[in-house]
């Protein structure tokens, strides 16, 4: 029987190494931006099968847009649903912002927005991105995140305030949400970095 497991997946050593030397080969072809959400989904399923003594299992649907997981990982009989996001490190703020779904199916019903937000169990592995440019060139700095999902939830149904064009909550864990509208009632959260646990930061040149 599998079982899902809601504790934090994390990579192993050998598969941050395989993912770092991926995203280098990545920005010998490609060096104007970052590497985007949906390649990092690939190069994070190849570094995870590239530690074949951890003998973790994979499944990915390319561009599945799966609400419930972009990736899942298989260890020992346990299933872990994983989010990937790329996210942004608000350094000044130290916050992580990750953007989520557009809601706009739920046809405005902040009820039906909220209970589907707190019902949501993946954990989040994000890859923010921070560009440098100085006297050595162009360079790609970037680290990975691990978020619980158990942070992301705890709202209000009646907890909802408007704020100019959208609508804001703040959970018991300080995460902010913001759902816009104008963009389809997308959701995005405002993480405090206490929250978040993270690797070292690597440099691509």
């Amino acid at each position: 029987m599998v079982r899902t497991d809601r504790r934090m997946y994390r990579l192993t050593p050998r598969m941050l190494q395989h993912f770092r030397h991926d995203l280098e080969k990545y920005h010998q072809l490609f060096t104007g931006g970052r590497c985007s959400g949906w390649e990092l989904e690939e190069l994070l399923v190849r570094a995870i099968k590239s530690d074949t003594q951890a003998a973790h299992h994979v499944r990915w649907k390319e561009a599945g847009h799966d609400d419930e997981a972009d990736i899942v990982v298989r260890t020992n009989g346990d299933e872990h649903p994983i989010q990937v996001k790329s996210g942004k490190i608000q350094v000044k703020k130290n916050r992580l912002v990750l953007s989520g779904h557009r809601l706009g199916r739920f046809q405005e019903d902040l009820n039906q927005i909220t209970e589907y937000l707190n019902s949501k169990s993946a954990n989040f592995i994000s890859v923010p991105h921070r560009l440098i440019e100085d006297g050595q060139g162009r360079r790609h700095a970037y680290k990975l995140t691990y978020m619980d999902a158990e942070k992301l939830r705890g709202l209000a149904p009646g907890g909802w305030s408007k704020s100019g064009s959208a609508f804001k909550q703040e959970n018991d864990f300080g995460v902010d949400f913001s759902l816009n509208p104008s963009m389809s009632w997308q959701v995005w959260w405002s993480i405090p970095m206490d929250l978040v646990e993270e690797t070292d930061e690597f440099v691509i040149d």
